[in-house]
């Protein structure tokens, strides 16, 4: 990078945003030299000599992200606006969003001019302090199904495309690496119990079995804690639908606790369809049997919420339910475990109904019937039908939002 960025900083985020790599200007601006050392949760490469190679795994990015400017009001409206006119041509009429509070703070500009084309329930920082959360819960209307603030996001671990997902055994490919943990259990559970006993939902990023085990662990102490307290879930009832986001890699047992504890297992399918081409040999056969596990999931009774992981894949859901009900990359020849897929109906389940269980809004959407929000979409195919190939070439004729046209194919 350095050849041919000069003294030009240079830093380049991976799809996931769990891995980068800065050029020797941007480590400078940063300060990360030979002396720095690694910050938790994070590593910083480096060569045989010590120094830094440039590649940054997980909290390492921070030093150089907090010295890149800022995006202007303009960048970030134009940003939104982008993405969600991207979700509006393909049939998105609600988002489950993870921004910065600079981005809600545009998304009730575009509201208040009537601009905002679909719902979006934006999930605020886990790591924020609990005074912080109240004050940024309390400044929108929680009524308004436009748009409102929900549940804590808040990452176990990193991904395996990055060789960060935290595992209970090595990678099968990196035998001396288990991931990187971003907590300190006793501190991750501390904070779980604080929250929960604020009245938020909690929602752990968590893709390897370890990273999964620490959520789990942390919603059972939070929701005892919680209940101890006499403390109620979101909507005033006893279900406090904790969510664990991809769960990836999975053990039987982990499911089990899954139904358990009556946390919803949040996964994107499509995310398969870029992984299968490494995944086993990241974790190895055994590992893989039980990984991406949307069918035992099911299986167990536990409520499965699809969605899409954008910008990490592309926003479609059509996508998704490629993959769900076929387990089989895009061009037909490679397979990973296909006796694991869903049925159309059990997908399309997990798109709608799945997820605006996640959300507490089961009772406004996700089903078309009488007194439901008229939000819906018009598709060139019935996609209950279809060969599963054409589930990939399927086009959006009409996106409907609160019964208004919010695009229209021409």
């Amino acid at each position: 990078m350095d050849e041919v960025s000069g003294d030009h900083p240079v830093y380049l985020d991976r799809v996931d945003g769990h891995i980068a790599v800065a050029n020797t200007k941007a480590l400078k601006l940063a300060g990360i030299t030979v002396a720095t050392k690694d910050p938790a949760g994070g590593k910083i490469d480096r060569d045989d000599s010590g120094s830094p190679t440039g590649i940054l795994r997980e909290s390492a990015k921070a030093a150089v992200v907090a010295v890149i400017p800022q995006p202007t009001h303009e960048q970030r409206w134009k940003a939104l606006e982008t993405a969600l006119t991207d979700a509006a041509q393909w049939g998105i009429t609600s988002a489950h969003d993870n921004s910065r509070w600079e981005d809600f703070q545009v998304y009730e500009e575009m509201e208040k001019g009537g601009k905002l084309p679909i719902r979006v329930w934006e999930w605020l920082p886990f790591n924020a302090s609990v005074d912080e959360l109240k004050d940024m819960r309390g400044s929108h209307p929680q009524a308004d199904l436009m748009l409102h603030t929900g549940m804590l996001k808040g990452f176990m671990d990193g991904s395996l495309g990055s060789h960060t997902a935290a595992l209970l055994e090595p990678y099968s490919d990196d035998p001396k690496n288990s991931g990187l943990p971003q907590y300190e259990v006793a501190k991750l559970n501390d904070m779980a119990k604080e929250r929960a006993d604020a009245g938020f939902q909690l929602g752990f990023h968590a893709i390897g079995d370890k990273g999964v085990q620490m959520a789990l662990n942390a919603f059972a102490e939070a929701e005892k804690d919680a209940r101890e307290h006499k403390v109620k879930a979101p909507d005033g009832g006893e279900n406090f639908r904790m969510r664990i986001e991809h769960a990836q890699v999975t053990t039987p047992e982990e499911i089990d606790r899954f139904k358990t504890l009556k946390v919803v297992a949040s996964m994107q399918p499509n995310h398969l369809l870029t992984d299968m081409n490494w995944a086993e040999a990241r974790i190895g056969p055994k590992r893989a049997a039980t990984s991406y596990a949307w069918k035992e999931f099911l299986d167990k009774g536990v409520t499965l919420a699809f969605g899409t992981d954008y910008p990490v894949e592309p926003i479609t859901p059509f996508r998704g339910l490629y993959a769900a009900v076929t387990r089989t990359s895009e061009d037909g020849k490679k397979h990973y475990f296909p006796e694991k897929r869903l049925t159309i109906e059990q997908a399309i389940a997990a798109y709608t109904t799945g997820s605006a269980f996640a959300q507490f809004a089961e009772k406004d959407k996700g089903t078309l019937k009488p007194g439901m929000l008229a939000d819906f979409v018009v598709l060139d195919r019935d996609i209950t039908a279809v060969v599963p190939s054409k589930l990939l070439q399927t086009k959006v004729l009409r996106t409907v939002v609160g019964g208004k046209t919010v695009y229209e194919a021409n």
